[in-house]
């Protein structure tokens, strides 16, 4: 038990000894390496901060490309619904044109029409008139059994017609 109880025991020259070499070393590494050390500690500390500098510019450009591309998207957008808009426009006048000239041309059409029954009507009379003059005078040369001179032949036809309604 004896090596056990030297290992756990304080031995006052073994501690002062100890001591002393604590402080030798402490006083080394502040002499050699502590500058270094703090050295080392300062660049990298400083270029943590470089590094927050720069991320910060770096957000603050991103934040301006960020609200000019916005602008730009909110003119973009205007601009495409003005020529929506104008397009819109366009396309209902020139739709409102052409309709406006096919009621015309279908107007123009109806009064041709019109003007070509109107004259196929008086062709169609004028056709029947003769027809029933050249009737009419055959039945009047036939029960008058002589020939009309003219002015008899158009009081006659006249006369018919007017009783034909």
């Amino acid at each position: 038990m004896d090596v056990y109880q030297s290992l756990v025991a304080v031995n006052p020259v073994t501690l002062i000894a100890q001591i002393c070499n604590l402080f030798i070393q402490l006083f080394l590494v502040k002499k050699f390496f502590l500058d270094k050390i703090k050295a080392v500690l300062d660049a990298r500390r400083e270029a943590a901060d470089q590094e927050i500098t720069s991320a910060q510019a770096a957000k603050a450009e991103a934040m301006e490309i960020k609200a000019t591309y916005e602008k730009n998207m909110q003119e973009a957008k205007a601009q495409a619904n003005e020529i929506v808009d104008r397009a819109h426009k366009t396309a209902t006048a020139r739709g409102e044109e052409i309709i406006r000239q096919a009621n015309q041309e279908a107007a123009q059409l109806k009064e041709k029409a019109a003007a070509d029954i109107a004259m196929e009507k008086k062709k169609a009379l004028n056709d029947a008139k003769d027809e029933i003059s050249g009737v009419a005078m055959a039945i009047a040369e036939k029960v008058v059994e002589r020939q009309l001179d003219s002015s008899d032949h158009d009081k006659l036809i006249n006369q018919f017609i007017e009783k034909l309604g």
